[in-house]
């Protein structure tokens, strides 16, 4: 799997009109996870720590949109694969909450909150170092190292809070993380093609215009 979304990275990040596009499905993908915490585990006023995790992410989704414009030269509307996307991170968090809820025998909103945050966050930490590593852009290597960091400052403490609440049920993360395996391989399944032709398009002209 790291090898297919390095090599997906590395392809996109030769086009900057490709690389615009997948920057603003980005923060698509950030703004759903804000939105999700503000209706569930925020939906009144919170713990400091979900409510640090809301900003982080309100933020990232919005510094992801605004790297989308300066790459693009000015705002865009349009995305990389974004039903797909938004696919992926609904059907995350519908059948984490399923499993949780066949060992727990009722719905725990928190535990679906830990769940979905850590196996994303697992994700991250996977996708945005090899993004840095892809990309062209200075601003966007800098800013993926920022996000990086704030991912890291609490991603430790809702892990830990995930494995002691599946622990007291006996379940196990790593079957919540072999789920979201699955389901992030069928969207990178999606979007390689995508890439494919979306670059051909992009090349197209070029290809006319030397002729």
């Amino acid at each position: 799997m790291r090898d297919r979304i390095q090599a997906v990275l590395r392809r996109l990040a030769q086009a900057p009109e490709l690389e615009a596009r997948w920057l603003h499905t980005l923060s698509l993908m950030e703004f759903i996870g804000a939105r999700k915490i503000s209706r569930t585990v925020a939906d009144r006023h919170p713990s400091l720590a979900v409510l640090e995790h809301l900003t982080d992410e309100t933020r990232h989704a919005f510094a992801f949109k605004r790297l989308s414009a300066e790459v693009a030269g000015g705002e865009i509307t349009t995305f990389l694969c974004p039903e797909a996307a938004g696919r992926y991170f609904q059907a995350l968090d519908h059948e984490l909450a399923a499993w949780a809820t066949s060992y727990t025998g009722a719905a725990d909103v928190y535990l679906h909150y830990l769940l979905t945050t850590t196996a994303i966050e697992r994700r991250a930490m996977v996708l945005y170092p090899l993004y840095k590593a892809a990309s062209r852009n200075t601003s966007v290597r800098e800013e993926l190292g920022r996000v990086v960091t704030e991912e890291q400052n609490h991603r430790r403490s809702i892990e830990d809070a995930c494995v002691a609440k599946l622990s007291a049920v006996g379940a196990s993360l790593d079957d919540a993380l072999a789920l979201e395996e699955r389901l992030f391989g069928a969207f990178i399944s999606e979007l390689e093609p995508a890439v494919e032709r979306e670059l051909a398009d992009v090349r197209a002209p070029a290809a006319v215009a030397t002729k």
